[in-house]
């Protein structure tokens, strides 16, 4: 077994409310092994981005990441680092994809300059050498004609190119780990498998460790090594890919998967899970899935469920799964 370069430990990031403070990250703990693709799946508003923000301790004001919660990366305590020295961890160690690629770029700044920049901002190198990488770099996430792409300003770009010009930054420095938050997001069929290609050969050629955020089970199916499902701020379930997408136990993670388009059912309806992800003022006090959950009883609306392992790091937290563990 690899060793593990990212360890979350209970980690709760906290926002304030007019009822006061409210946890939308809650007692969440993730090992990713080194040179692995951990995928952290769920709808919007599960906590999936804010984890991921967390780590690279950019939780925006006033959310806070509380004491207590354990963030290592490569075995360095996150949260005792000073501001320039996560600085420096993030431009070299660790580098992250968002998902908003429409607001991340300098409007004034052309876009060729803005990954020079961020280049020549963790290495020592000439700007000609830079913008070579860029051009390669833009050629590989298929941005069409990279020449005249790297001189024009983010405003006239698509939302797709936009973002693979938020890849291409954040790979430049060849990062240990990659976040990539909804990395395909914008994109058509033929950029998507362009972009998980590429994903696929920082892991294969540079031994990059990747945490992948998506709702995109497809995605997950294509890249990830292990899944961890969330739901209202808390891990649900965790597997091997393999064995999450073809023996899922927690009535939230078969919900997912039945909410998949099949081939061959044409014409026939989606499954769905009915309602919505409640605000995290509104969580119930047991089970966080209880208000949608099919497999309800007495004790999920008032009491946390219990965790359930069923082998080879295949662990859910539910108190049906209880019943009947390892069955």
């Amino acid at each position: 077994m690899s060793r593990a370069l990212v360890e979350l430990q209970n980690l709760k990031v906290t926002f304030p409310t007019p009822q006061g403070r409210v946890a939308v990250v809650d007692d969440v703990s993730i090992s990713l092994e080194e040179g692995k693709v951990l995928a952290l799946v769920g709808e919007s508003g599960c906590g999936k981005s804010m984890t991921a923000l967390a780590l690279m301790r950019l939780v925006p004001k006033p959310g806070r990441i509380e004491d207590g919660s354990g963030i290592r990366f490569n075995d360095i305590d996150v949260p005792t680092l000073s501001v320039p020295e996560m600085r420096a961890l993030r431009g070299n160690e660790m580098s992250m994809i968002f998902q908003d690629s429409m607001t991340s770029l300098n409007p004034v700044v052309r876009v060729g300059d803005q990954v020079v920049e961020a280049i020549r901002l963790h290495e020592r190198i000439s700007y000609d050498a830079a913008r070579k990488r860029v051009l390669e770099l833009f050629e590989r996430v298929g941005i069409p004609d990279p020449e005249q792409r790297f001189s024009t300003y983010p405003h006239l770009l698509s939302g797709g190119l936009k973002q693979r010009v938020m890849i291409s930054m954040a790979v430049a420095t060849r990062p240990r780990l990659l976040i990539a938050d909804e990395p395909t997001t914008a994109l058509d069929v033929t950029v998507q498998a362009q972009i998980l290609e590429l994903l696929r050969e920082l892991k294969r050629e540079l031994g990059t460790t990747i945490l992948l955020i998506t709702h995109d089970l497809a995605v997950v199916n294509e890249l990830a090594d292990h899944v961890v499902v969330m739901y209202a701020g808390k891990v649900v379930e965790q597997a091997e890919r393999r064995t999450l997408l073809t023996s899922a136990r927690h009535p939230y993670t078969e919900g997912l998967l039945g909410a998949i388009p099949q081939r061959g059912e044409r014409g026939k309806g989606l499954n769905e899970i009915e309602g919505v992800v409640p605000p995290p003022d509104e969580w119930p006090a047991g089970c966080r899935f209880s208000s949608r959950c099919n497999q309800l009883f007495a004790p999920c609306r008032d009491n946390a469920p219990p965790e359930v392992s069923f082998g080879e790091g295949h662990v859910a937290w539910c108190h049906a799964l209880d019943k009947g563990a390892g069955s």
